[in-house]
C-alpha cells in the first residue's frame, strides 16, 4: 500500500503534491477533543453527516452557498492545533466542519480542494475562499485526500485573521 501511495503522489497531474510523503490524522468535529498531535490515522475513515448541510444564519458575504457543503480541515504545518482553530473559525462563519486533522505533504499554499463529482462543490469552495481570502487556491481534489466535498489544507501561509 505504501508503494501505491508513493506512486500516486509522484503522479505528474498533481505537481503540488509530488515528491512528498503524506500522512493524515483526522479528528471529529470541533465539538469533540482532537486526538494526539502528529498521530497517523486513515484518511479514508468516514463519519456520518457528509451530505449537504445548511446551517441557520451565517450567510456572510459569500451568499447562500455558505455552509452548503461540509468541510474537512487539515493542518499541513508544524503549528499544533491549527486545524482545530481554523475549523472553529469556519464554523463561526456559518460553515459545517465534519472533521479536522493533520496532513504531511508538499502542498504549495493554503487551498480548498473540491470534489468535482459534487455539482455545487466548486462554487461552494469559491464562496469559502471569498469569505476567507487566506485560502489562496481552489482546485479539484486528488484521490489521496479523504472523502468529502471540500477539503481545506492549511499551509504556513495561512493566517487566522
Amino acid at each position: 500500500m505504501l508503494v501505491v501511495a508513493f506512486i500516486a503522489l509522484r503522479n505528474p497531474k498533481h505537481p503540488a503534491t509530488a515528491a512528498g510523503t503524506r500522512t493524515a490524522s483526522l479528528a471529529p468535529p470541533t465539538s469533540a477533543p482532537a486526538g494526539p498531535s502528529g498521530s497517523s490515522g486513515s484518511p479514508g475513515s468516514r463519519s456520518s453527516g457528509t451530505g449537504s448541510v445548511v446551517p441557520s444564519g451565517g450567510t456572510g458575504s459569500s451568499g447562500s452557498l455558505t455552509g452548503a457543503l461540509p468541510l474537512i480541515v487539515l493542518n499541513n504545518t508544524t503549528i499544533s492545533g491549527l486545524a482545530q482553530q481554523a475549523a472553529q473559525r469556519f464554523e463561526s462563519g456559518g460553515w459545517t466542519v465534519t472533521r479536522y486533522g493533520n496532513l504531511q505533504n508538499n502542498i504549495l499554499s493554503t487551498v480548498a480542494y473540491y470534489d468535482p463529482s459534487v455539482p455545487t462543490a466548486k462554487a461552494t469552495a469559491l464562496a469559502l475562499q471569498r469569505q476567507y481570502p487566506t485560502i489562496k487556491r481552489v482546485v479539484p481534489k486528488f484521490p489521496e485526500l479523504p472523502s468529502g466535498p471540500i477539503i481545506v489544507v492549511l499551509t504556513p501561509d495561512y493566517s487566522p485573521g
